[in-house]
């Protein structure tokens, strides 16, 4: 199967080198249209490309759109995508990266949209990741009908999961994982003066779990002015502008910081400016962006602690005993789907050859018509559409029974010699035939 997967997550790689293979929107349009991508299509015939990047894991996705292509070892032009001006090397990420192909890399990415790989085990958000991915790709006319099936697959394993199995009982996210942190590290947060920097989706969940637990000094830090007034309003915090950064971080007992920047805000001159003189007391950093917001480095600083997402995620995997137990329901889950797209997959590699089986009779039957017309001479225009009728239908009974067993073997294990024996019985090994697969029943991708 013309499918390919390489990647890496929070399961093989740490935050230092996800933070330098994340993608932004921008950057996945560059790479759709780098020499690197058109290698990739020109030497492996693979011209379908999907990059999915959250903070933690970045994958792409590679296809041929031509159903019946066969591929043989994941190509080392993938690497490339993935280290290309990154300042990465290749050795480095041969220690990290995992590659899936064919029927595997469609259940790895089924069991992305469900949950199955997350940090926090069946968490929601990335089921919208994996549709904005897909809608990157198809926006920029990179992805094309083989990947549009594989994410539709994914999307809907997602959706199943989330509404069939108790996946997601119990809300849980990397955003209120933080905050218990905070809290266990902090103690009483209605005590603590707590800045939020960044106003984005994970700042926003973090905000709320924040006085859900009892925060009632909240300061909102943002680039954007307007973003943090209305955050700010929302939660009865305190709005301050971009320029106020050090002197927030001065008073602060707890810092958390999620913005969508390319590289740290927080640097370590930064805090150590901001502290100089400062009263002596802890004070503690959590950073739960990716690329990082925060220099690791400040939490060396004397009296400082610094969480990132390597410190959450040891934590969250002693909390997720009561939906591990749903795991084999959605694992279930996955199959069916994964099986829906193999036979989707079947029924479309089989298009072609009965088109061209259609086209091989039809151009016999057109023949042998015009050879008994011109042995037949002047004959009525009655007859002559009977015996028309009669080659047509003649032809359609035919081949009715073939080609019913056909795409009945199709959806099976013996699909691919059944297909074969065909194309050698009717003598259609060298017939060229072009056939997109079918996408009626293929709707765009929608989480």
């Amino acid at each position: 199967m013309p499918i390919v997967c390489i990647g890496i997550s929070h399961r093989t790689a740490p935050v230092a080198l996800r933070e330098r293979l994340a993608f932004s929107a921008d950057q996945q349009r560059r790479v759709f249209f780098g020499d690197a991508a058109g290698r990739l299509a020109a030497e492996h015939g693979l011209g379908e490309l999907v990059i999915l990047s959250t903070c933690n894991r970045t994958e792409i996705y590679a296809a041929a759109s031509d159903v019946s292509h066969r591929l043989g070892e994941v190509p080392e032009a993938l690497m490339d995508l993935l280290v290309e001006g990154r300042a990465v090397s290749r050795d480095r990420l041969l220690e990290h990266v995992y590659a899936y192909r064919g029927i595997e890399a469609v259940r790895h990415l089924c069991r992305v949209a469900a949950g199955l790989d997350s940090m926090v085990l069946g968490e929601s958000e990335i089921l919208g990741q994996v549709t904005r991915g897909h809608e990157t790709a198809a926006r920029e006319g990179a992805a094309g009908p083989m990947l549009e099936a594989a994410f539709r697959a994914a999307v809907r394993a997602g959706r199943r999961a989330r509404v069939e199995t108790g996946i997601c009982r119990n809300p849980m996210s990397v955003s209120s994982e933080a905050v218990r942190l905070i809290r266990d590290a902090a103690g009483d947060l209605s005590r603590q003066r707590v800045l939020v920097i960044g106003t984005g989706k994970m700042g926003r969940l973090a905000g709320e779990a924040l006085r859900a637990h009892g925060a009632t000094d909240l300061r909102v830090v943002s680039r954007t002015a307007q973003h943090a007034e209305a955050l700010a309003q929302a939660w009865g915090a305190t709005p301050l502008a971009w320029h106020e950064l050090a002197a927030a971080i001065r008073e602060a007992d707890v810092v958390i910081s999620s913005t969508g920047a390319p590289h740290a805000v927080i640097t370590t001159e930064l805090v150590a400016s901001a502290l100089a003189g400062a009263e002596p007391r802890p004070r503690l950093f959590v950073d739960i962006a990716v690329p990082r917001d925060i220099e690791p480095e400040v939490g060396r600083l004397p009296q400082v602690r610094l969480f990132d997402l390597d410190h959450l995620q040891t934590r969250i995997d002693g909390s997720l005993v009561g939906r591990q137990r749903e795991v084999p329901r959605v694992e279930a889950i996955v199959g069916e789907e994964v099986a829906r797209f193999e036979e989707w997959r079947r029924g479309a590699e089989l298009r072609p050859l009965l088109s061209a089986l259609r086209a091989r009779s039809e151009a016999i039957r057109r023949s042998e018509l015009e050879r008994i017309f011109r042995r037949l001479g002047d004959i009525s225009p009655e007859l002559r559409e009977q015996i028309e009728r009669f080659s047509v239908s003649l032809v359609n009974q035919l081949l009715h029974e073939p080609t019913r067993r056909l795409r009945a073997a199709g959806t099976g294990a013996d699909g691919e010699a059944y297909a074969s024996v065909t194309r050698d019985l009717f003598g259609l090994s060298e017939v060229e035939v072009t056939d997109e697969p079918d996408l009626a029943r293929a709707p765009a991708v929608r989480a």
